[in-house]
């Protein structure tokens, strides 16, 4: 029995762990019902999905696009401000989650299931992107935040296997951040090019 209490503590502290990380999952998703809340009232008034020329669909593309921008722009500048005062680098990463999850729904929302032409790969280019979001979060999490950390765990016992494992996981951080920002520039690209042209044809060609 007391051989088994270092495991059971493991596995308690692991399960802690991951309830420390369920509050940026449970906030996007808050958020997500609430708009689809929303959304289901403008559908059941006009018994079809809002088009994306509406005001419904305006509205809900405008502040999803706003959103996406943050997760884009906000995290990164925190990163980049290593004396900054204003929020932890880790609350910025969960605001970074909520809205990369909260932004694209919106914008899905936002088209009323039709997917053709650019806004059809704009939308494909946002699952994209927030699949290999998902995915840089988890190899994220895997990534201590330096040696010393791997030291003070392993005891020295087990440390040059443990150091590898890091390197490994960086690596793959670094691999999967060559891919993540090209698609994410890639992304704003085709929405910009697509605002400009909704924004032509709703005004100009009037």
């Amino acid at each position: 029995m007391l051989r088994r209490a270092p495991e059971l503590a493991s596995g308690v502290g692991e399960r802690l762990g991951a309830l420390g990380r369920l509050p940026e999952l449970a906030y996007a998703l808050a958020a997500i019902v609430a708009v689809t809340a929303l959304y289901v009232v403008a559908y059941s008034q006009a018994s079809a999905f809002p088009a994306a020329s509406s005001l419904v669909g305006h509205g809900i593309g405008i502040v999803g696009f706003i959103l996406m921008l943050m997760t884009a722009t906000l995290y990164s500048l925190r990163k980049l401000r290593k004396d900054a005062r204003w929020g932890s680098t880790s609350a910025w990463l969960k605001l970074h989650m909520v809205t990369g999850l909260v932004g694209p729904y919106m914008v899905l929302l936002h088209t009323a299931m039709r997917f053709n032409g650019l806004a059809g790969l704009a939308m494909l280019l946002t699952v994209i992107v927030v699949v290999s979001g998902l995915i840089g979060r988890y190899i994220y999490t895997r990534v201590p935040r330096a040696v010393e950390g791997l030291e003070a765990v392993a005891g020295g016992a087990g440390l040059d296997e443990r150091r590898s494992r890091l390197m490994k996981r960086r690596k793959a951080l670094a691999t999967w951040h060559t891919f993540h920002v090209p698609l994410t520039w890639a992304l704003f690209a085709a929405a910009f090019i697509h605002v400009v042209a909704a924004l032509y044809y709703a005004t100009l060609q009037r």
